[in-house]
């Protein structure tokens, strides 16, 4: 094959041919040579060299600013020749500008070029030919550039609209500011028009022409308010189902709603242009629908998991009856939620399945008559899926014993003691009272840390918290009450600050002045992320504040997360008595 040379126009997309044309040409390798005629000696043949691997039909080259200098980390793509237009392969240049497009599908095609505010360029169409390489060299424009502004019907500034362009298959797109101004440096020609999305307002389309090279487009957008959305949630059969409705989730315009018992539900107008999820306790959550302004939204959420295990006590024998609880939930995706409520089983073989269950990852609480409520191990459930092979032991558990005396030491009858806290789902069924002598014995402790309540009518109620015991072993402690003064009505040890269970985590509701924890910096909304270098996904309430209660003068250390920076700060606190 002869090499011959081809000089073709590089054109701006929708702006015309450039002044400087790209260079193309055809590469073949040299005619073969003839053989060596045949001598007497032995003629040394140097090793032939490795294998070039076939990179044809090939298009390679470089991108080449206004300047002429070569531009990095360009975008080079392969398209179509015509609309609609298709992308086949795109590229990034190296640093000295040179790209490749390898192994291209023989016929006619375009490259495109793009790199910020150096500009577009588009090539001339260009025929690939069987076990051909073209060389390219494109020099970008920054032609193609729209600003604007985008305001609602009484002038006001849109902030945060997203704008776009049709026609092409890739992305273009600006963010209006504060102000409502946006800008689009690389604008092709192709591009049919330009559109604006805004939550709550209808989508504004601006039809785009042929536009002077030379001449930065300017366009405003007038939006108008948009009617609310309505939708719709059915299950994974096909019925309609009450649900939690989520759309443009922790964004400034987040909005939530509960579809009725027909499914039906409305978004606001802010709610358009974001994506909308719906959320059920036994189903698996909706794919994500985007909002769109004039469409009904149909959510359909999908099958939900399944648990399957056993109840044991702590020689493996069966038990039966028992109760079962979720005590803590962290969904498959989005924010962690409570699920409440709890169920009884009665299997002679301590057997348990729990159907309709949310995808995420679980932990079960269980409990019988006569031992502590135990915990499962963190439980992952799937779509459609059960998860097998789940052992819950119920330990004997530890005793508590001692004597409640006054301050004056003398010994109360009648005070009621039982553990506090020990799930966020299931009571724990010990309680005892003492008698005459101001003696208690409290059987079915958990193996700790755990607290236990102490009351008497009369009397300061007391938590004493902190409290450890091996299962089958027994642990005294005295207890003294503080008979009431018409002030406090209850004490125990801790950093004086409320836990709430939040869509984020476990979060600080609120930390009272003067306590351990607001001296230690704590503050009202901070998110906690680790008790003692522990991680609290997943914990619950009572989980966190049996870690967080203790002896005063003992110390606890606490990591949290600030809401509005997001940085997250480790504390060591001591406990203090704390009086309410």
């Amino acid at each position: 094959m002869s090499t011959r040379r081809i000089l073709l126009g590089a054109c701006v997309l929708g702006v015309g041919l450039l002044g400087s044309f790209g260079a193309l040409r055809l590469l073949r390798g040299s005619a073969p040579r003839s053989p060596s005629p045949e001598r007497s000696f032995e003629v040394w043949t140097p090793p032939a060299p490795p294998p070039v691997a076939d990179r044809t039909p090939e298009i390679r080259g470089h991108i080449l600013d206004a300047d002429g200098n070569p531009v990095g980390e360009a975008t080079v793509r392969l398209v179509s020749p015509s609309p609609p237009y298709r992308v086949y392969q795109d590229a990034k240049t190296d640093r000295g500008g040179a790209f490749s497009l390898a192994h291209i599908e023989p016929g006619r095609v375009r490259v495109v070029a793009e790199h910020g505010t150096d500009g577009i360029v588009t090539s001339a169409v260009l025929h690939v030919s069987e076990r051909q390489t073209l060389e390219l060299t494109l020099v970008l424009s920054a032609a193609g550039a729209i600003r604007g502004t985008v305001v609602d019907v009484q002038a006001r500034p849109v902030a945060g609209a997203q704008l776009s362009v049709e026609g092409v298959p890739w992305s273009v797109n600006a963010t209006s500011d504060t102000t409502g101004a946006f800008r689009l440096t690389t604008v092709p020609a192709e591009a049919t028009a330009l559109v604006a999305v805004a939550p709550g307002f209808k989508t504004g389309r601006v039809p785009l022409g042929s536009r002077n090279d030379q001449v930065e487009l300017a366009v405003r957008f007038v939006l108008t308010a948009s009617a609310p959305v309505d939708g719709e949630v059915r299950d994974d059969e096909g019925s309609p189902v009450s649900a939690r409705v989520v759309a443009c989730e922790e964004q400034p315009s987040e909005a939530k709603t509960q579809s009725a018992a027909d499914g039906t539900f409305q978004l606001p107008p802010s709610a358009i242009g974001c994506d909308a999820i719906a959320e059920h306790d036994e189903l698996a959550p909706s794919d994500a629908v985007p909002v769109v302004e004039g469409r009904r939204l149909v959510l359909r959420l999908h099958a939900g998991g399944s648990i399957a295990g056993v109840v044991v006590d702590d020689r493996g024998v069966p038990v039966s009856p028992f109760r079962l609880g979720v005590e803590s939930f962290v969904p498959a995706r989005g924010r962690t939620f409570e699920l409440h409520g709890a169920r009884n089983f009665a299997d002679w073989a301590g057997a348990f399945r729990w159907d309709k269950l949310a995808p995420g990852s679980y932990v079960l609480t269980a409990s019988t008559a006569g031992r502590p409520p135990a915990r499962s191990g963190s439980i992952d459930v799937r779509s459609g899926i059960t998860s097998r092979g789940v052992r819950i032991v119920l330990a004997e558990g530890g005793a508590l014993v001692g004597t409640v005396t006054d301050e004056a030491h003398t010994p109360l009858a009648g005070v009621d003691l039982r553990f506090d806290q020990v799930s966020r789902v299931l009571e724990s069924e010990a309680v005892t009272q003492t008698d005459a002598a101001g003696r208690y014995h409290l059987t079915g402790a958990p193996a700790g840390p755990f607290t236990v309540r102490a009351h008497r009518d009369g009397f300061r109620a007391l938590f004493v918290a902190g409290l450890r015991v091996e299962s089958g072993s027994t642990l005294r402690r005295d207890i003294t009450l503080v008979a009431l003064d018409g002030g406090a009505s209850m004490e125990f040890g801790g950093i004086g600050a409320g836990l709430a269970q939040t869509p984020d985590g476990l979060t600080l509701h609120n930390v009272f002045r003067d306590d351990p924890a607001a001296r230690a910096g704590l503050r009202a909304g901070d998110r906690i992320v680790l008790i003692d270098g522990e991680p609290t996904d997943g914990m619950s309430i009572p989980d966190a504040l049996q870690r967080i209660r203790g002896e005063p003068g003992t110390s606890v250390g606490v990591s949290v997360q600030r809401p509005d920076t997001g940085d997250v700060v480790n504390l060591t606190i001591v406990r203090g008595r704390v009086v309410r």
